[in-house]
């Protein structure tokens, strides 16, 4: 299947509301650490229909597509947490769930799906 089948499929899934089990959420701390330090999520946050770049620099530091900076981390349990430090969400503290479909990341926060975007390196 081609990149942009694959974006397109996964887009189909996004706007017909599938839901996803919680067996279906990435639970491996090692495998989820792994899969952001040093990677750059490009994507849409959901609600907003904005644009948005998260660079995870391996040293535990954030940082969006406007300069804003944040830390994050894994939790035991495999969720992706973040506490922004700066810019108009400075405060902001959350742990979200993450599914993957190849280099395409779906964002979760209380079962709902807030966001979505491509891995790359």
């Amino acid at each position: 299947m081609t990149p942009t089948i694959t974006r397109l499929a996964f887009l189909a899934l996004t706007i017909s509301g599938g839901t996803v089990a919680a067996q279906d959420y990435l639970r491996d701390h090692a495998e989820v650490e792994a899969l952001l330090s040093g990677a750059t999520l490009s994507g849409i946050y959901l609600r907003s229909q904005s644009a948005y770049v998260l660079e995870f620099h391996p040293d535990g530091s954030l940082v969006d597509g406007h300069g804003a900076s944040a830390r994050w981390w894994v939790s035991d349990n495999g969720q992706y947490c973040r506490e922004w430090l700066s810019g108009r969400l400075a405060g902001n503290k959350a742990c979200m769930e993450l599914t993957r479909d190849g280099d395409q990341i779906a964002i979760y926060s209380n079962g709902n799906r807030v966001a979505e975007g491509t891995l790359s390196r």
